[in-house]
């Protein structure tokens, strides 16, 4: 049971004398800490003892009542103060309301009065307490179930269930960015792949959160929120822009982390906050495309992402690398991605290098020798096909 401990600061020694002989503070669960002279001597004690309640004369010498509550409304706030005065003044009682307190008694103090108002204290301090503690129990719960929260707002918004409004109000309460996102970032793995054929569901559970892990500490250093959706798709809306490059470094420390290769897709957001679901859409598509594709096209993939920039890169070097022919390789690639060799490395130039226009102040002829081009003029030619604008055009 709390002990509320209460100050009494009045110049005159029978006045303290007498609110505190005339009260038996114990039946209200009060304690009297100390008595002072003085306002200065006043919010010495006070603060030292950390208060619950203090009944303060206004007139009183070195500092006077009214701005020693000046110090104690800012030093402590949860602190009642109780006006004793003599002055039945308008101005006094006015400068007490702006203090916020909790009443003003006239000398000499009627003893049933002050009973009565030392009750509704002990009730406020009591209800404060309770309060404190329903809060904590809250922000506790909060905390604990803080993931499951973030999972089922994105979950909601990718699904269009989610009104603009509603999506900011639960962005600012997850403390992220009410902007739309610039990228959408969803990542699959193998449903059953190598060893792991047989696990239980707990340990597919653990093994997908070790795989979570790994994405969200490779993209802590950018805005992002990593969650899982109901497919449990690895799903990353990203408020900064991550770079091919960079994915493949992700996909890079999966591999080495956890022995297995992932599908991924990552695709700018030009859709409004409502309309998130359609870039997941996208996303989602893509990958379950990707899932598809041959180990043979997957390592094609993977190595015209790493060699791209080399103007020299050919069909011809890939499959000897690859140690297949050069017809199986085009075959299989236009078979399983709709795509050849040179539309996929094209692909891959004029995405990096949209990037670039995009994020950097490099020339249009640094961007084509850093994309793979020799020739600016070719790929200026590329670009603007692929893309219906020149470089220079799109940059502006």
């Amino acid at each position: 049971m709390n002990s509320w401990k209460v100050l009494i600061a009045d110049d005159e020694y029978i006045i303290r004398e007498g609110i505190r002989s005339s009260i038996d503070w114990e039946e209200f669960g009060m304690e009297v800490i100390g008595e002072a002279e003085d306002g200065e001597e006043a919010v010495e004690l006070a603060i030292k003892h950390q208060i619950d309640i203090i009944l303060i004369d206004l007139n009183m010498p070195i500092m006077n009542g009214l701005a020693a509550m000046e110090h104690l409304r800012d030093k402590l706030p949860h602190c009642k103060m109780v006006v004793i005065s003599g002055y039945d003044e308008f101005r006094y009682a006015q400068e007490a309301i702006r203090l916020q307190v909790e009443d003003y008694l006239l000398k000499p103090v009627n003893q049933g009065k002050l009973k009565k108002l030392l009750l509704e204290l002990k009730q406020l301090l009591e209800d404060e307490v309770q309060q404190k503690s329903f809060l904590k129990q809250a922000e506790n719960q909060i905390k604990k179930n803080h993931l499951q929260l973030k999972e089922r707002f994105f979950q909601d918004w990718i699904a269009g269930q989610l009104t603009s409004n509603e999506i900011k109000e639960q962005l600012q309460f997850l403390d992220l960015s009410v902007n739309i996102p610039v990228q959408y970032l969803v990542i699959r793995l193998p449903d059953y792949h190598n060893n792991k054929t047989y696990l239980q569901e707990n340990d597919r559970q653990n093994y997908l959160s070790e795989f979570e892990n790994r994405v969200t500490k490779s993209l802590e250093k950018i805005q992002a929120a990593v969650f899982r959706d109901r497919s449990n798709l690895l799903n990353a809306c990203l408020w900064e822009r991550v770079t091919s490059e960079q994915m493949a470094e992700v996909e890079a420390l999966i591999k080495k982390d956890l022995n297995i290769n992932v599908f991924w897709h990552l695709e700018d957001v030009d859709e409004d906050l409502s309309c998130l679901y359609k870039v997941y859409a996208r996303c989602k598509d893509a990958v379950d495309k990707k899932t598809r594709i041959s180990p043979i096209v997957k390592q094609a993939q993977i190595y015209v992402q790493k060699h791209y920039q080399d103007s020299s890169l050919t069909l011809e070097r890939m499959a000897v690398e690859l140690h297949v022919t050069t017809v199986y390789l085009s075959r299989m690639m236009k078979q399983e991605l709709g795509i050849s060799y040179i539309g996929l490395l094209t692909k891959m130039r004029i995405n990096k290098a949209v990037d670039l226009l995009k994020t950097t102040d490099m020339s249009i002829r640094e961007i084509a020798d850093q994309v793979g081009y020799e020739s600016q003029h070719y790929f200026s030619t590329t670009f603007k096909k692929l893309v219906g604008v020149s470089p220079k055009r799109f940059k502006k």
